[in-house]
């Protein structure tokens, strides 16, 4: 039976035996999503908490806060979290994390230690990678506490890097303009062959990019332009 976008339910087209793929994140979380928590309040992680003007129940705080009164930042807290055996404050992986399909869809096709995410508020990282609940974007429609100036300094994490590419190995990302900045500064150096989806013209482009437009804009196109990816009808 015929269904699942064209292709038949349950079973995926042959994958590429040598590629990563890179998705940016995306604002909506599974309402189960773990965080941590400092004298028994959650932390909600966002970009500017001094500018949050709400009445908010969690401590705000930005990735790269040093965690009162210790002099270890919550990223640096979230890297040694991830050594752990046990999952006390029940983070998701970053695959659970975020709530469209695709991100699962994606790790079926290509395996979890070839899927990375593009977050604004962590950088890129693996998709085994356990997150904590945030509210980080580089969307100029989000609230100011929340969205990221690409001027801002954070730490980010590159957990692609030269040791994970073979010399064959093509790299494909999905996702936004607002995201390129990120993305050029954290994979700029890699040497595989680097494709970028777009639909917008006035992208900022880098020669050491490939670039194919995808023919249909609109919200969350780099969505459906993953699923045809993953279905083979668009061109590589």
């Amino acid at each position: 039976m015929l269904g699942c976008a064209g292709v038949i339910c349950g079973r995926l087209p042959a994958r590429f035996d040598v590629m990563k793929v890179v998705i940016q994140c995306c604002a909506t979380k599974e309402k189960y999503a773990g965080t941590f928590t400092l004298n028994g309040q959650r932390i909600e992680f966002v970009a500017h908490p001094e500018l949050c003007r709400e009445a908010a129940h969690e401590i705000l705080a930005r990735p790269d806060d040093k965690i009162p009164p210790t002099p270890i930042t919550w990223r640096e807290h979230l890297l040694e979290y991830n050594q752990r055996r046990d999952n006390p404050n029940r983070l998701l992986r970053a695959v659970n994390l975020y709530s469209p399909e695709i991100y699962r869809r994606l790790v079926k096709y290509v395996g979890i230690e070839n899927l990375f995410i593009l977050s604004a508020g962590w950088g890129l990282i693996r998709a085994d990678f356990l997150l904590p609940n945030y509210d980080i974007t580089f969307s100029s429609q989000a609230e100011a506490w929340k969205r990221r100036d690409k001027r801002d300094v954070f730490a980010d994490f590159a957990q692609l890097t030269h040791a994970d590419l073979s010399d064959a190995e093509d790299v494909y990302f999905f996702g936004g303009k607002d995201y390129l900045p990120l993305y050029y500064r954290l994979t700029r150096t890699l040497s595989a062959k680097k494709v970028i989806y777009y639909v917008s013209g006035n992208i900022p482009k880098d020669q050491e990019y490939r670039y194919i437009p995808y023919r249909s804009a609109g919200t969350n196109w780099h969505y459906r332009c993953a699923n045809d990816f993953v279905n083979g009808e668009i061109e590589r």
